[in-house]
């Protein structure tokens, strides 16, 4: 039995809290864009969920350093409930609440909702025995909920309104909030008894700063976060209707055929997992070399069809690399330590990512969108080049 049963406990309650943070977000985003009609004041839905998380990601430390991790999960899954009930019966006293309203409520909810990703990976190596199988199970299920979640909450909002989706929400958060009861503990040994609280938020970042490693996986994925800009709505979509010719609903196809190359790419990890890592660097190299000469391609052969095959292929070897390099990090910093890491880690992909949205989308706008493209596979090929360089530290 490779899944343990508090693995499987774990990947339950975050399958319920994520399934209903879709719905939440695309209900309250649709509300959000009828009450003002406004593209800004909606797109500030998706920029205060960021900077929510990024806050959150930051602090993560500090809280697990005297609550466990489990209670961790527990408490913010809770606190989410809480606030999703509250706004329930606002909406149920008043007919409207005022976007400033719904702002507060998207901020408070998605700090909480912050600390679940890195609290969540860093307990894989306390339940799992296999942790090529539950990094592969966990982004799986992740990729699987937004590929469902985001057709389904429209579909949800559309059909039966904000008021039904909400309900439906709290009844989800709230089956996610019972099943965390169920956690073991997962709590962080305390070495240092006397730690304050500026060093146990500067010990990630100086066990990063330490460690060749770690260093290594930080540039590859600023490379890389940087390449994967294209794929944002706001960039792809221009080339969806400028160069493809194709309206907003292709442009749905295609992240649906992303979204399955994801899902494709993570079953074979699951189901190979150790002979992937057996390969060391070259299970990330290969599939970087195989994205930037995709990427490459798609500004030469790209039809409509072609365009949603080359998406999923984009996917699917994004996903073979992405558990390896999961499993590196786990090996490789010791369990007490994991969560302050990952904090590092969502923290830099939270801020850098928001960075390189605005300029790669500025790019796209003064250069046109084959330079992106360019651009893109160069960030990728840069990548692998640095994984070759230093392929004697992924071992």
């Amino acid at each position: 039995n490779d899944m343990s049963k508090s693995f499987l406990k774990l990947l339950l309650s975050q399958l319920f809290a994520n399934l209903a943070d879709i719905f939440l977000r695309v209900s309250l985003i649709a509300n959000i864009y009828v009450i003002t009609k406004s593209v800004m004041a909606t797109s500030m839905v998706p920029i205060l969920i960021g900077l929510s998380a990024f806050v959150a990601s930051f602090l993560v430390p500090l809280v697990t350093k005297t609550i466990p991790l489990n209670r961790v999960l527990f408490l913010t899954q809770g606190g989410k409930t809480v606030l999703v009930a509250i706004l329930v019966a606002l909406f149920t006293k008043f007919q409207f609440v005022p976007a400033v309203g719904i702002y507060v409520f998207v901020i408070a909810i998605s700090i909480l909702d912050g600390f679940a990703s890195p609290v969540s990976y860093a307990m894989i190596p306390r339940y799992a025995t296999n942790l090529g199988k539950a990094n592969a199970a966990l982004s799986m299920s992740g990729e699987g909920i937004q590929l469902i979640g985001w057709g389904l909450g429209g579909l949800l909002y559309a059909s039966v309104g904000l008021f039904s989706t909400m309900l439906l929400v709290l009844f989800l958060y709230l089956l996610s909030t019972f099943v965390m009861l169920f956690l073991p503990q997962a709590k962080i040994e305390q070495l240092e008894a006397a730690e304050t609280n500026l060093d146990t938020l500067v010990k990630g970042w100086s066990l990063v700063a330490k460690n060749p490693l770690l260093r290594l996986l930080v540039q590859a994925n600023l490379l890389e976060s940087f390449s994967n800009t294209i794929w944002v709505s706001s960039v792809i979509l221009v080339f969806v209707t400028e160069v493809l010719q194709q309206t907003e609903s292709y442009w749905g196809y295609s992240n649906t055929a992303f979204s399955l190359g994801i899902i494709l790419g993570g079953m074979i990890v699951f189901n190979y997992s150790e002979k992937f890592l057996a390969h060391k660097w070259k299970s990330i190299f290969f599939p970087l070399i195989a994205i930037a000469t995709i990427t490459g391609s798609i500004l030469f052969f790209s039809n409509t069809q072609t365009f949603l095959i080359f998406s999923s292929l984009i996917g699917f070897f994004s996903q073979l690399k992405e558990v390896p390099e999961s499993v590196f990090l786990q090996k490789t910093v010791d369990k007490n330590q994991l969560v302050h890491v990952y904090s590092v880690f969502e923290v830099i992909s939270y801020l850098s990512f928001s960075v390189f949205v605005f300029l790669m989308s500025s790019i796209t706008e003064s250069f046109g969108i084959t330079t992106s493209f360019w651009l893109s596979t160069i960030c990728i090929l840069l990548e692998a080049g640095l994984i070759y360089h230093n392929r004697n530290y992924l071992k």
